[in-house]
């Protein structure tokens, strides 16, 4: 699954219907979409509004962990690095379990830590993700679907965001992304 959801040759794009509720402030909701380039391991994202910190729009990156203020360049709430909002989107962690400690079961599934940090995921029986925790207390929970999650609900100490997937398909070659 980690492989499939990571690999290069994969592009697509989608829109979330989009709702983010600060632990202080007013809720944002909107439409975020985002497009995925296996081949650059980025993600660039548009939203319709500040849905979460003050941007509308952005760009991550998987190398060096290109991506900004994770308060105003992350489409969730939090201090997400760029490979862990990707890890959202895509629905999967790209770093395997961490060999030291494989697996621990629960009795929603199995936990499997991740890279020796503080981050896991939770795996149904039908092997998919369903949960992520990161270092920072954030907590995302995903419902499976074809391509990227149809539902993540990323729960931290800054607030809640949910994105409801709307739309998903391949994002084509020499389709551009609209400026933020």
């Amino acid at each position: 699954m980690r492989l499939r959801a990571w690999d290069p040759s994969r592009r697509f794009k989608a829109l979330f219907r989009a709702e983010a509720s600060p632990k202080i402030g007013a809720i944002g909701r909107g439409w975020l979409s985002v497009w995925w380039d296996g081949a650059s391991g980025s993600l660039a994202w548009r939203s319709s509004a500040p849905i979460a910190g003050g941007g509308r729009g952005g760009f991550l990156s998987k190398v060096n962990g290109v991506g900004g203020d994770p308060e105003s360049e992350s489409p969730v709430p939090g201090h997400l690095a760029a490979a862990d909002v990707m890890a959202c989107i895509l629905g999967v962690p790209e770093a395997p379990a961490s060999p030291a400690s494989p697996f621990e079961e629960t009795p929603k599934g199995l936990r499997l830590r991740i890279d020796g940090s503080n981050r896991s995921a939770l795996i149904d029986k039908d092997g998919r993700p369903i949960e992520l925790v990161f270092p920072g207390g954030e907590v995302v929970k995903l419902q499976p679907g074809d391509g990227v999650p149809r539902r993540i609900e990323a729960k931290g100490p800054r607030g809640r965001a949910v994105l409801t997937l709307e739309s998903y398909g391949p994002w084509p070659l020499g389709e551009e992304v609209p400026p933020p």
